[in-house]
């Protein structure tokens, strides 16, 4: 009884396949595959396989030679017919599924914000159709059967998405930080860490980095991780089961991406846990993070959705509070004193104590804060002349003398020891 079974290599990107063995009598058969075989209606890459029938009792030795364009540990094994079409079925059902994910991610993400207007639902949906966009050049369809083998980026098309979707979690980073108030992103490092992903672009151009390719990727998903945790920081201390298993979740996404990508920099061998799992992962992690954020803001009181804060809020109860915290509590002394701290003792966002701040002083925070401390540096510098001047400066809120210095002479127009010469009295403005 003839026994048919299949040569399956189970990757793309191999551009060159071919087959060779000689049968019992004589007959040598040789068989090719490459970028020319059926393709889905050119969407995706098969996989290249070779279709084998082995006559009862017959051994036959049969020889691959292959040319790919990346050093990987792809498997190539023997597989049934109904096999193989399991596998060619189950392939395209995942692409199918990711598919229409992004189509309800991008209905869904559009939705949220139109009615917040925060742009970490939008950072959240280009964070995950970038990294479909990875999975389908190196799952999918491989660049190089469109574009040709000549470019070597091209032929490595992986770094490409790779830098790609590394600066893209940096941008979801940033709003998610902007989102619940921080100011993390505000950072230069936060955005040289951003760019940093660009640097994966070498490794397929430059043998040398090539070689210490390894320590690119741990400094460069390092400083990913650091960022997650600066930027959502603030949900863990909460001690809440939800903002935990939102942090840990995204967390586990990046860890799940660093696993694949040491395969695909030839450090692991094939495991398909570790290659698919941030692929199957990913979709319930974008849902999830829509829902969360979405209760997140509607727990959070300090998160509303969108109208503007100047019409939303009474202005003059904002007023009496802020004049309140700096006129009599003086929190303004505190060197520490920020825009944070205050917009958290009124129960206000970052953002919203920002808005209003600018509609009803028509200037910014500093220069309010510094108002207050300059004032309170011509009391002490009049009433307690026993004081040098960098006490002064110190017991009005600065954290140095310089700046101390440099905002008495923009507001007063002469410097402290002139003022107290001078003993001019203080003009609230």
């Amino acid at each position: 009884m003839d026994t048919y079974f299949s040569i399956l290599i189970q990757w793309i990107n191999i551009p060159f396949v071919e087959l060779c063995s000689e049968g019992e009598d004589g007959e040598i058969v040789d068989s090719y595959s490459g970028y020319v075989w059926e393709d889905w209606l050119g969407l995706l890459s098969p996989f290249p396989h070779f279709n084998v029938t082995l006559k009862a009792k017959e051994n036959r030795y049969f020889y691959i030679y292959l040319v790919s364009n990346e050093d990987l540990n792809f498997p190539i094994r023997t597989v049934s017919s109904a096999s193989y079409r399991s596998i060619v079925l189950f392939r395209f059902l995942t692409f199918l599924f990711f598919s229409m994910v992004g189509i309800v991610s991008f209905g869904w993400a559009i939705a949220e914000y139109l009615k917040s207007k925060e742009r970490v639902y939008i950072s959240i949906l280009i964070h995950f159709l970038m990294f479909f966009l990875l999975v389908y050049s190196v799952h999918g369809k491989e660049f190089a059967s469109i574009f040709g083998n000549s470019n070597n980026l091209v032929r490595h098309s992986y770094y490409i998405f790779l830098s790609i979707n590394h600066f893209i979690f940096f941008v979801y980073l940033a709003s998610f930080d902007q989102f619940v108030g921080n100011r993390f992103s505000k950072q230069v490092l936060f955005w040289i860490g951003a760019f940093a992903g660009f640097l994966y672009l070498l490794v397929p151009l430059i043998p040398r980095v090539y070689e210490f390719r390894i320590f690119l990727v741990l400094s460069i998903f390092g400083t990913a991780a650091y960022y997650l945790f600066k930027t959502h920081g603030s949900l863990l201390a909460k001690q809440e089961s939800d903002e935990r298993a939102y942090v840990f979740g995204w967390f586990f996404f990046l860890f799940s991406v660093f696993l694949k990508t040491l395969f695909h920099f030839d450090f692991y061998p094939y495991q398909p846990f570790f290659i698919y799992a941030a692929v199957f992962y990913l979709p319930f992690l974008t849902a999830g993070s829509f829902l969360f954020l979405r209760n997140y803001e509607k727990r959070d009181k300090s998160k509303t959705r969108y109208r503007s804060v100047t019409t939303k809020l009474d202005k003059s109860e904002f007023r009496s509070k802020l004049e309140t915290l700096l006129g009599v509590e003086k929190v303004y002394l505190d060197p520490e004193c920020n825009e944070e701290f205050i917009a958290s003792k009124m129960g206000l966002s970052y953002h919203q104590l920002s808005e209003l701040i600018n509609s009803e002083y028509s200037f910014n925070f500093p220069s309010l804060l510094n108002q207050y401390r300059i004032k309170e540096a011509m009391v002490l510098l009049n009433e307690q002349p026993e004081l040098n001047i960098a006490e002064v400066g110190k017991l009005s809120g600065f954290g140095s003398r310089s700046a101390f210095y440099l905002e008495f002479k923009k507001q007063s127009g002469v410097n402290p020891n002139q003022f107290r010469k001078n003993k001019k009295p203080f003009k609230d403005s």
